[in-house]
């Protein structure tokens, strides 16, 4: 059985409270997308922040 290709794309981001480094996973696409912000809360101090994103953030689970 051959595994799945990754949907998704890991992208660092940093707190912009805390500087505590991150990941989210966006949607992997071929078709162009536009960048927006969208809102994340860290894992460390449970701020809010922006980061600018070109697609959608997406939940888990990540197999690696």
């Amino acid at each position: 059985m051959e595994a799945r290709p990754a949907r998704y794309v890991p992208i660092p981001v940093v707190c912009s409270k805390c500087n505590e480094k991150q990941v989210v996973h966006i949607r992997a696409t071929t078709a162009s997308a536009q960048i927006s912000d969208q809102k994340v809360e860290c894992l460390k101090c449970h701020e809010i922040f922006l980061v600018m994103v070109t697609n959608e953030i997406t939940s888990g689970p990540f197999p690696e």
